[in-house]
């Protein structure tokens, strides 16, 4: 009978969290974006749409595809050195950052690599050298089996190709998005970039409210958090690639917090002719953490 009673209470003490939490929503509202001042974005028109976008440089096209729950942000210590060698598109991919989140849509790697497509018809990228981090290596690799004359070569960076690391359905919980936006505050921000990284230097007060900025009370872009682990979980990805075509650079840091050394094995494995190279300290946001280093070997790479 005491159990009963012990149920009940959590039950009702849920409940009440999930409707003062959507009260609380309600009253506030979603949280302003700021910006760095010095990273000029433009906003590329799909229609349904929105897409924020960098671009620089010049020279052949090079594509930057974020992580999950990142945005084109990532890449700001690494395009001021390849930008006098490459014309760099960095995106905040369809449901991330300040890109649209329209109710209902799905962010699996076939969604994504879908209007990939459309962003790079939009921009007149015919071909392209793609450099995918995470998730975005996921997508990378995706979009390249299935648009292969589009990609020059392909390096992905702590690509997160095991279904092992999302071992739990979290698109299923997207109802819990509202709630779950209103608990995120500045310290789980920071606590989630230093888990991206190995120099904590690297994670300071903009980096923080810009992130903030996307998620802190925005039910939208929680919701889009949980759909877009489809592209982790996506069982399809690796058994695909005995197929695969496009050359492939792996890169991975051995201080990486989120991707093991057994999910870059296993990529190797099935991408036998990949190069793959290991920075000795790098986080799993590599880019971030030791920008010189990858610039040089996408160079190296892509140049071969």
């Amino acid at each position: 009978m005491n159990q009963v009673y012990v149920y009940a209470g959590l039950t009702a003490l849920a409940v009440f969290v999930l409707l003062f939490s959507y009260w609380l929503w309600r009253r506030l509202g979603p949280q302003e974006f700021l910006p760095f001042a010095d990273f000029k974005t433009q906003t590329l028109d799909l229609g349904e749409w929105q897409i924020r976008y960098h671009q620089s440089g010049g020279g052949p096209h090079l594509l930057l595809l974020h992580g999950i729950g990142a945005n084109l942000f990532c890449w700001r210590w690494l395009i001021p050195l390849i930008l006098n060698k490459y014309t760099v598109t960095a995106i905040d991919l369809p449901g991330f950052g300040q890109s649209s989140k329209p109710p209902g849509a799905g962010y699996g790697l076939d969604d994504q690599s879908e209007r990939l497509v459309a962003i790079l018809d939009k921009l007149k990228i015919a071909q392209t050298y793609i450099v995918g981090n995470s998730m975005g290596a996921n997508i990378a690799l995706w979009f390249a089996l299935k648009n292969p004359d589009r990609v020059t070569s392909l390096a992905l960076i702590a690509p997160a190709t095991s279904s092992k690391l999302m071992p739990l359905p979290l698109e299923k919980l997207a109802w819990l998005a509202g709630p779950a936006a209103l608990m995120l505050s500045r310290q789980a921000m920071t606590w989630a970039h230093r888990r991206t990284v190995s120099r904590r230097d690297r994670v300071d007060k903009d980096r923080v409210e810009e992130t903030f900025a996307t998620y802190g009370r925005s039910p939208k872009a929680v919701r889009s958090f949980l759909m877009a682990t489809a592209a982790i979980r996506d069982a399809r990805l690796i058994s695909s690639l005995k197929d695969f075509k496009t050359s492939v650079l792996i890169l991975w840091g051995s201080n990486d917090r989120l991707v093991d050394r057994k999910v870059i094995d296993d990529l190797e494995t099935a991408l036998p002719k990949a190069e793959s190279l290991v920075h000795v300290g790098g986080g799993h946001h590599l880019q971030e953490d030791e920008p010189e280093w990858v610039a040089e070997k996408l160079t190296e790479f892509f140049q071969a």
